[in-house]
This record gives structure tokens, sequence and C-alpha cells, in this order.
């Protein structure tokens, strides 16, 4: 509720502090007394649009502070919270007046931008006058003041969360189609390096014995050369090293039989005759390896060809070939399963159907409820001089939002014969104060609005119309 309203040198105010009492209060005084400058002061605190000449004369800034106590009121609490401006169950809204029109906007003593002063006032109070700040106008007023009525609060919170959820899937099932391309090239990348990879039959451990492998058999002349040398050397004629070494045993076999001392001589010869004969046969049996495997260098020219070719077309280098495909391997299975089933979009769709049949079951109780609504409203009117008056609270289908699929207008028709034509159209502004306060009245047991101002309620009127107001005024 509002507690205080401070105001300094504004127009012809040099300073009045004002403290408000919960529940009805009343200001009365002859015309130019002042009465709108203390409503215009408050819009100018809640937001209202500010222009030059509003500070009181030689002044260089006006100032005006409202209070207001919001200890029961859960949505502005909240708002002030997300939005990092709550203090305790107290408010304060301040707003500067410049003389050249400028203004600056504060929330609890903390500089905030005039659209946040206006944001934050949709949550404390209403005014209704022909010229004043007021909220009643808007669609989004005249939502909450229908889903208030037929207790729609969980159905909305359900369809807000619903709608989310939805936008969310739909975001992403949009992001996939834009990337689709991009996806796919990727996907089709990934399955070429795969079946690329398995053509080379590649492993780390085989690729280096492998080469160890090329390596000799693309020496094979020379080695071939080198070892036929070396056995020509070893056994090939009459002064080889075979018959070499056997004549010097014969000979120091028979010295031996001469002198025993040279025995251990003999031994060292015959030792060596014995490992030549057996390097003789390992030396013919490495021959006759590339003997055997005359074919086999080719094989392993188009293995290393083949690992090489891979390397270079995919940019990756042989000891990394196993890393980079498990890797592949993990990402192709995500993109394949992603593009296969299109999930975000199936999500989306499903989301959406959901959202979908709560906010019509949200609409259809709010058809419902407007009826009862408009009855109730049309005949606090017709007590309040409007005898002909009718009151429609219209609901067209509009695109999906956090709110359903409702678009809430409130139509009068003044007089008979008139057209319906929204609210915002009545020119008169005790008219709309009347209106206003029959529509507040009408919806007042679910209304969340703590503070309502009603400007010139009575102009116009007397007798029992009159009396007609300030009973539904003390309601």
């Amino acid at each position: 509720m509002l507690t205080n309203l401070l105001i300094r040198d504004y127009v012809i105010v040099r300073e009045l502090d004002l403290n408000f009492h919960k529940g009805f209060v009343a200001l009365t005084g002859e015309t130019g007394a002042g009465k709108s400058i203390l409503i215009d002061a408050l819009s100018l605190s809640l937001g209202a649009r500010s222009e030059s000449g509003l500070t009181r004369k030689g002044i260089e800034k006006s100032e005006i502070i409202s209070e207001f106590d919001i200890t029961g009121n859960a949505e502005a609490t909240k708002w002030l919270k997300d939005n990092d401006l709550f203090n305790d169950g107290s408010l304060l809204l301040r707003r500067l007046i410049f003389s050249d029109g400028r203004s600056k906007g504060y929330i609890n003593s903390i500089p905030c931008p005039i659209s946040k002063l206006k944001e934050i006032s949709e949550l404390l109070i209403d005014i209704y006058s022909q010229n004043s700040f007021y909220s009643l106008i808007q669609p989004r007023t005249q939502m909450n003041i229908l889903d208030d009525f037929c207790h729609a609060k969980s159905d909305l919170k359900e369809v807000g969360y619903l709608y989310k959820e939805w936008l969310e899937l739909k975001k992403k099932s949009e992001e996939f189609d834009k990337n689709k391309q991009q996806i796919k090239e990727e996907f089709d990348h990934i399955k070429l390096l795969m079946d690329d990879y398995k053509l080379i039959d590649f492993s780390l451990e085989n690729w280096e014995s492998i080469q160890s492998e090329h390596k000799k058999l693309s020496n094979a002349k020379d080695l071939t050369q080198l070892i036929q040398q070396t056995i020509q050397i070893i056994s090939a004629d009459d002064r080889s090293l075979s018959n070499q070494l056997g004549e010097a045993n014969r000979h120091i076999n028979e010295a031996c039989m001469m002198d025993s001392t040279l025995k251990d001589n003999a031994e060292l010869i015959d030792g060596l005759v014995i490992q030549t004969n057996e390097l003789e046969r390992n030396l013919n049996y490495y021959l006759n390896q590339f003997n055997e495997n005359e074919n086999r260098i080719n094989d392993l020219d188009k293995k290393i060809q083949a690992v090489y070719e891979f390397s270079r077309k995919h940019s990756l280098q042989p000891e990394n070939f196993e890393s980079s495909m498990d890797k592949a391997k993990l990402r192709f299975n995500e993109l394949s399963k992603a593009f296969d089933d299109n999930t975000f979009s199936v999500q989306a769709e499903a989301a959406f159907e959901k959202f979908k049949t709560k906010a019509k079951e949200l609409s259809e109780l709010r058809k419902k409820s407007a009826i009862t609504l408009s009855e109730k409203i049309t005949l606090l009117l017709n007590q309040l001089s409007f005898s002909n008056a009718l009151f429609k609270i219209e609901i067209k289908s509009i695109e999906p939002n956090s709110s359903g699929i409702d678009q809430v207008n409130f139509k009068i028709q003044t007089y008979k014969g008139a057209d319906l034509a929204p609210i915002s159209k009545v020119a008169s502004g005790g008219e709309l104060s009347r209106i206003s306060l029959a529509i507040r009245v009408a919806s007042s047991e679910d209304s969340c609005v703590p503070v309502m101002i009603f400007d010139e309620v009575d102009v116009g009127i007397g007798g029992g119309v009159a009396e007609i107001v300030g009973k539904l005024l003390k309601q």
C-alpha cells in the first residue's frame, strides 16, 4: 500500500509530506486547490513522462518520493528480487525532474531507467482518470483482472512453463535446421574418414612392424650381394675360410700329438670351424628368405602407400590415427542419432501439443468467466448513471504467448444503440473513473492491486447515483 508521498519544488508546491493509512482515503478541495497536482506528482514517481516547466519557478529541480509497504505483495517482492532491488518490506520510488525536462529515477536509492519505475508501478497502484497515468486500459492489466476473477493463477503458471519449454525446443530445432547442411557435411566427412580408415586396416603396432620389414626388404639386393660375398669368402673355393680353417685344424691336431700342451689351441680352432660352418648355414637360410618372399616387397609398398595417402587426405599423422578415430566414432554416433531421429523437432512438436491443450483449457475458462464478469460489471454500470450501458469482455485468439492464446479486450456501450468500443475510447474522466470503479468492485474479491486512485469519480452525478458511488468506494 501507499504509505507516504513527498513532493518538493513541483509546480506550485514548495514542500508537501503526506502520510496515508490503510483503508479508504478521500482528498477533497475546490477547483485549483491542487488535487490534480498530487496525482500528477505521484504519477511521475511511478514512471509517467516528464516535460520542461514542472519545477517551481527559479528552482533547478523537483523531487518526488513515493513510499510503499509491500509486505503482502508477492509479485512486487519477486520483481524487486529478480532485479536486485529488494530492501526488506519497504519500497521507495524517487524521481528527480530538472527544469529542462530531464529526469532521473531511483528504486530504493538505486539509479534505474524510467522504464523500471513503470514496470514496478503496475504491481503497486492503478490511477483512474482521464489524463493521469493508469494501467486499466492496458491489455495486460485487463488479462490479469479476468485471470484473477476466474482463479486461473495455477493454470496460467503451467501455460507459461509449457510455452517456455516449447520455445526452447523450437529454437533448438530451428538452429538444427539452420545448421543442417553444415551438420550433414560434417557427418559425410566423418563417414568418409571411417570408410577410408577401414580400407587401410591400420594398427600402430603393425605399422611399426611393416616399416621395419619394408626397410629390410627395400635393401634386399644390396643385402643379398653382401651375404653372398660373405658366403663366398667362407666356402666358395680352395682358399676359402672353411678350407683354411680345416687345414689349420689338421696341422694343430698333428702338433698336439707331438706336444699335449697345444690341446687348448686345438680346441679353439675346433670351435672356429664349428662356428664358421654354423655361420654359413645361417647366411644361406637368410638368403632363402629373400627367395621365398619375392612379392612381399610389393605388398608392403602398397600398404605403406595407402597409409601415407590416408595421412595426406585427412591431415593426420599415423601415430594419431587410432586416437583420432576413437573421437570420430563418438562424434559419428552423436550426429547419426541427431540427424536420423530429428530429436529436437519431434520434442518441439510434442511440447507444443501439450501447451496447446493447456492453453485451450485456460481459454475456455476465460470465456466462461468473461460472461459472468461482464454481467456483474454491466449491472453495476446500470446503477452508476449508465442506465442502458452494456459491458462486454471480448476474447480473441492470437498467436501463442506465455499467457496462452487469448487477447482480452474490455469493451463498453455507454448508451442504447451505440457501438461496443474499447474503454480507452471513453472521453470523460468522470465516466472512466466510474467505469473503472465498476470493474474493480465486480472483481475486487480477486484483485491483486493494493492501491486504487479514482479521480473525479463523482463528476456530473448526484442523489441516488452519488450514494451508490460512495457505497461502492467503501466496498
